[in-house]
């Protein structure tokens, strides 16, 4: 993302540039940042959606969402699936679901 964070809003795309005071490429680093209250981050709802549902982090502007990257199960074949793959991926599929944020 870098110093542009890109949304879709009730007008459509737009884009904010930002000055980070500070870079980390780990979401938990960003997420104990924002829990420090050392400024915003842009982080997924699956790293952050407890929070802003206990009220321990807040949605800035909540009818923005940032641009969608896709999560991938990459397995050889569908025929002859094993159980705990199947498994995997249901598992995987309910974690990384997006949560409805609190209105």
């Amino acid at each position: 993302m870098g110093e542009n964070w890109e949304f879709v809003g009730p007008d459509g795309p737009t884009t904010a540039r930002v000055v980070p005071c500070m870079r980390s490429n780990s979401g938990d680093t960003c997420r104990l940042t924002a829990l420090a209250g050392h400024g915003l981050v842009l982080e997924p709802s699956f790293l952050v959606g407890a929070e802003v549902r206990s009220g321990r982090l807040v949605a800035v502007l909540p009818e923005y969402r940032s641009i969608e990257l896709g999560v991938y199960a990459v397995y050889p074949t569908r025929k002859f699936m094993p159980a705990k793959v199947r498994l995997l991926i249901d598992f995987l599929v309910e974690a990384f679901r997006a949560p409805t944020w609190p209105e």
